[in-house]
């Protein structure tokens, strides 16, 4: 702009301010700023300069670009990306909400079975909770909380729903991720529930707080002293007894041909489902149901619990039967597989797991034998041990019998590994074989000379376990063939049929070596 232009346009904007006359130096006149025009002139002013401001930045950016290469108009994106981080964990949302009460859950103690000793000790909170007066008189208050743990589906929260329809009281619940949301937030939901807790009167609050944990071992000792967690109950899985309790209360609305028929029904899943959670059981019930109504039948059925049972160990994949055609040599070797497995049990049976069943439907490379539970507890013997690596031998010795040792596939691998880790169970852990009494928790714990003294002794057990088993084969080659031909024809046999077949089987005598 020239500078006579620029003069022009100052002596304009200051027209108004010549020749004032200041009165007092402590206060601006208010004839100065008594006009709109005043303002409009001090805006233009600060316009103006910002519009220079402007252009002169404008001009010298490229300037300053070759002087010094760098990216003056933002931060890089390695500076910036803390800076999002820091800002958006800054204004992230509350998870606080409102939980709503359950004012009755519908659930009671009947609708919890298979371990009457928990509810035995529930069923005494719930009398306290009442405000019994047998416990009142004897200064018994009921305990701030209860702390179930176990592992995932054996009823917990179903427990937990059941003391609150027993006591007749509002249930409230919450997951612990609807007040968590990182690491940082763990300390202060912990400590917030620590600050709750104390904060019940101790003897006439009716507030308990039940806890429910997979995880005991991760949990704060803070949240698990006494005056918190006054109890702390185990729900394990339920035994024998207890799972048919419990198949019993989820078979209350289902349809059998008889009460008779659906005891002996139930009675034998429960032996066949040895580790099950109540869930599980559950849903077995529930997929039979299924496969019953699929099938169009009136009643459910022990082909349909059977198939149900399959499906719920993960044997079974929705569709397999369309998609999946076994070819005939495959059904083949699947049905001497079974059969020698059959034959070892029966010859050398095992005195904890008796077998109930085996088919040739499932391709895997294990057995497809089923086994049921023996009630007690397990004191096994060396010749208990030595049978089991006998026994494991079967799938692989059988195979190299009828195909020959050119000719052996996948379908006995698993079980030549098993083999191997109970010979290596037997000599590592147990101090019953000339390796010495010494534990040993695994191979990798070995020094190089004691490596060698395993294997050398590992290999003696395996060669005794083949020969062995070869020499069992040999003698009862009828039962074999006879319980593969039923598996053939049939695609399963049940244990009565091949206990039959074997003691009925003729022999053929081995020389002992």
């Amino acid at each position: 702009m020239p500078i006579d232009c620029w003069n022009d346009v100052w002596q304009k904007l200051h027209q108004q301010i010549v020749n004032v006359d200041v009165h007092n130096v402590n206060a601006v006149p208010a004839e100065v700023y008594s006009t709109v025009a005043t303002a409009v002139i001090w805006a233009m002013r600060l316009a103006l300069s910002i519009v220079l401001y402007l252009w002169i930045d404008n001009m010298t950016r490229p300037i300053y670009a070759k002087l010094i290469p760098c990216d003056l108009g933002k931060p890089s994106e390695t500076v910036r990306q803390p800076l999002k981080r820091r800002a958006l964990g800054s204004l992230g949302k509350s998870r606080a909400k409102f939980i709503s009460a359950e004012e009755t859950t519908g659930v009671t103690f009947d609708d919890f079975a298979g371990q009457e000793y928990i509810k035995r000790e529930l069923q005494e909170i719930v009398r306290i909770l009442k405000n019994d007066e047998e416990f009142q008189d004897k200064g018994i208050y009921c305990p701030k909380g209860v702390l179930l743990h176990g592992p995932p589906g054996t009823g917990k929260t179903l427990l937990a729903k059941a003391i609150a329809g027993e006591a007749g009281l509002p249930f409230f619940a919450a997951n612990g991720t609807d007040f968590v949301e990182g690491g940082a937030e763990r300390e202060q939901g912990l400590l917030q529930i620590l600050t709750e807790m104390d904060g019940f009167k101790e003897f006439t609050s009716q507030v308990l707080v039940i806890g429910a944990t997979n995880r005991l071992d991760i949990l704060d000792p803070a949240l698990l002293r006494k005056g918190r967690f006054d109890k702390i109950v185990r729900v394990g899985l339920p035994s024998k007894d207890g799972r048919l309790a419990i198949l019993m209360v989820h078979a209350r609305n289902k349809f059998f041909r008889s009460e008779k028929e659906r005891d002996a029904l139930l009675q034998e899943i429960a032996e066949l489902t040895e580790d099950f959670t109540g869930a599980e059981l559950q849903n077995i019930l529930n997929e039979a149901g299924i496969l019953t109504a699929r099938k169009d039948l009136d009643y459910i059925g022990r082909e349909e619990l059977l198939e149900a049972l399959k499906r719920q160990k993960g044997t079974f994949e929705t569709g397999q039967e369309d998609s999946t055609e076994i070819p005939e040599e495959l059904k083949l070797r699947l049905a001497y597989r079974e059969a020698a497995v059959a034959v070892l049990a029966c010859y050398l049976p095992d005195p904890f797991r008796p077998f109930t069943e085996t088919d040739i439907n499932s391709i895997t490379s294990q057995p497809n034998m089923r086994y049921a539970e023996t009630a007690g507890r397990i004191f096994a013997r060396k010749s208990d041990y030595v049978n089991s690596i006998v026994r494991a031998c079967a799938p692989r010795v059988i195979e190299e019998e009828m195909f020959g040792v050119n000719n052996m596939c996948w379908i006995s691998a698993k079980a030549t590994l098993e083999a191997s880790r109970h010979a290596e169970f037997l000599i590592l852990q147990t101090g019953m074989t000339a390796f010495g009494k010494a534990f040993y928790r695994k191979h990798n714990d070995l020094v190089p000379n004691l490596a060698a003294k395993l294997e050398a002794l590992r290999d003696e057990y395996m060669q005794y376990a083949v020969e062995k088993c070869s020499s069992v084969l040999r003698e009862y080659h009828s039962a074999v063939e006879t319980i593969t031909d039923i598996l053939l024809e049939k695609g399963q046999i049940e244990a009565s049929e091949i206990w039959d077949i074997y003691k009925r089987a003729p022999r053929i005598p081995q020389v002992s070596s």
